[in-house]
């Protein structure tokens, strides 16, 4: 950590390095189905879009993966608000589960719109942008560790599954309202 308690870029890649290892503390564990595994899928992807922002010498370059990545996350988080946990909220026993996932998606959605603010030619993007990530990662770990095994148990495989199309379908949507005017293009970018 800073001085300033920001995440530095060593703890990034540390965050980013601890869950591409993957891997789970459960024994009971059961591999994701139906939305579990496209939500493990797409956490994968963006990880990766993100690290290869971060690493990019050329602003043009770090604009354009960040505004993929981003596009990416925020409907990631939306439609799975909207469709996934949605389908948990009348389920006994996940409240905690809920205000936490709540909770940790409003932080991230705040720490995106300081990035969106900063000029990506700064090495305070930069700096935001590693923040983005270890707070990404973080998010990730819980889910894949503790909130979609405990998701798939209380909803079953087989709602996992039909939970799939409905969460592509809105996140699809979802990435056409952030690819319109007003989103297009991150504040704090060039508008050439």
């Amino acid at each position: 950590m800073s001085q300033h308690g920001r995440p530095t870029p060593s703890t990034a890649n540390t965050a980013f390095n601890i869950h591409a290892a993957g891997g789970t503390s459960s024994t009971s564990f059961r591999p994701p189905a139906g939305v579990f595994e496209t939500l493990v899928e797409q956490h994968r992807r963006v990880l990766e879009q993100l690290v290869e922002a971060s690493s990019s010498q050329a602003v043009s370059t770090r604009q354009e993966r960040w505004a993929d990545a981003r596009r990416r996350l925020l409907s990631h988080e939306r439609a799975e608000m909207r469709v996934v946990y949605a389908r948990l909220q009348d389920t006994q026993g996940v409240g905690s589960m809920l205000e936490q996932h709540t909770q940790q998606a409003a932080e991230l959605e705040t720490a995106i719109q300081e990035l969106d603010a900063t000029d990506a030619a700064s090495d305070l993007w930069i700096e935001r942008l590693r923040d983005v990530m270890v707070m990404l990662a973080d998010h990730v770990q819980d889910e894949e560790q503790d909130f979609f095994p405990r998701a798939q148990r209380l909803l079953g495989e087989n709602t996992a599954r039909e939970l799939d199309e409905p969460f592509i379908s809105t996140q699809r949507d979802l990435m056409h309202e952030l690819q319109g005017p007003d989103q297009a293009r991150p504040s704090g970018t060039d508008a050439r």
